[in-house]
């Protein structure tokens, strides 16, 4: 984490804008990921609403530094950078926070990113455990 006040408030609240706003507007595209029944189109529109509050912060506390917060990878790029790099997957485009995109791509090109992203096995193995749980759930 950085060692400067400023700079340690923002990773936190970069920590904290990911845990508290951000990754709950997410989970309303869960399903769509998962190839499940979609939420309600009201829903998802406050949801995309939300998640653009959320980029628009982020663009600006990313200012002219590579990483949230510092020049070097901290704890909040990586909180932040599991759910930011779902986003393209639900269709909500990086390219109006270009300083958000250009993180994000920097994140995908680590080595150490790509070896611990999830593979297609582990995806379809998580969604047949959500169906498989949500069917149970009907039938009690």
């Amino acid at each position: 984490m950085p060692k400067d006040a400023k700079d340690l408030a923002i990773a936190r609240m970069v920590q904290l804008v990911t845990v508290n706003e951000l990754l709950p507007a997410t989970t309303t595209f869960l399903p769509q990921i998962l190839g499940l029944p979609e939420e309600e189109p009201e829903k998802i529109e406050q949801a995309k609403q939300k998640i653009s509050i959320v980029l628009k912060v982020f663009e600006n506390l990313l200012d002219d530094r590579p990483y949230f917060g510092s020049q070097n990878l901290t704890l909040a790029d990586v909180v932040a950078g599991t759910v930011v790099i779902w986003l393209p997957e639900v269709g909500i485009s990086l390219s109006d926070y270009p300083k958000v995109n250009a993180w994000n791509d920097q994140l995908a090109a680590r080595a150490t990113w790509q070896a611990t992203e999830a593979t297609p096995e582990a995806m379809e193995a998580f969604k047949s455990m959500i169906v498989a749980r949500n069917t149970q759930q009907i039938h009690t």
